[in-house]
C-alpha cells in the first residue's frame, strides 16, 4: 500500500479494506495501530535491503566492487519512488527510535568495515585508515545520497559513480 498510494494515504482503514481484514484482527497483529504497522514495513525494507546487500557483496570480487555492492543496493531502492522515499525520507522521520531504526545503516557499517579491515591486511587499503570511521561516513554519504534520489533532486547512476570514486580514494598509492 505504500508503494502504491504513498505514506498519507496508507491507513488502518484502508489497508483493512484493500486486504479484506477486519480493523479488528488488523489490530490484534498491530495493537499500536498505524504507528506499528508503519515500523514493521520500516524494519521488513530494511532487512530485505541487509539481505540483498549481503547477496551483492558476496557475489562481488574485490574490496572495491564489494563497497559499492552497498550503493547499488541502497539506490536501487531509493529509486523506487514511494519505497525508496518512504524507507530514506518520510520513515526516518516517524520512526525516529527503536530497535529497527537503522537496520541497514548498522549493517552496512559492519560490513563496510569487515571488508575494509581485509583490505588493510591485503595492503590495498592503507593500515592509518580506521576502518569503523570510514565505513560510518561512507553509511552515511549513501543514505544522504539515496536520500536525495528516493526524493527526485539526485540522480541514482549519478551518485552511483560518486560513491564508487570515493571508495576509490581509499586505495593505497
Amino acid at each position: 500500500m505504500i508503494a502504491e498510494s504513498g505514506v498519507t494515504e496508507t491507513t488502518i482503514d484502508r489497508i483493512s479494506a484493500t486486504s479484506r481484514i477486519s480493523r479488528g484482527t488488523v489490530y490484534a497483529h498491530f495493537p499500536g495501530g498505524r504507528d506499528e504497522l508503519l515500523r514493521a514495513a520500516y524494519e521488513r525494507l530494511g532487512r530485505d535491503l541487509v539481505a540483498q546487500t549481503r547477496a551483492a557483496e558476496a557475489a562481488a570480487i574485490g574490496w572495491r566492487e564489494q563497497l559499492t555492492a552497498h550503493a547499488r543496493a541502497m539506490f536501487e531502492l531509493a529509486a523506487d519512488a514511494r519505497i525508496g522515499h518512504f524507507y530514506n525520507v518520510s520513515g526516518p522521520a516517524l520512526i525516529v527510535s527503536g530497535e529497527e531504526r537503522g537496520i541497514g545503516s548498522g549493517a552496512s557499517s559492519l560490513m563496510m568495515a569487515e571488508v575494509l579491515r581485509a583490505a588493510q591486511r591485503a595492503g590495498e587499503v592503507d593500515p592509518a585508515l580506521d576502518p569503523e570511521a570510514v565505513a560510518s561516513l561512507l553509511v552515511g554519504a549513501l543514505r544522504e545520497a539515496a536520500a536525495g534520489v528516493s526524493s527526485g533532486v539526485r540522480d541514482a547512476g549519478v551518485s552511483y559513480t560518486a560513491f564508487a570514486r570515493l571508495v576509490e580514494g581509499l586505495a593505497v598509492r
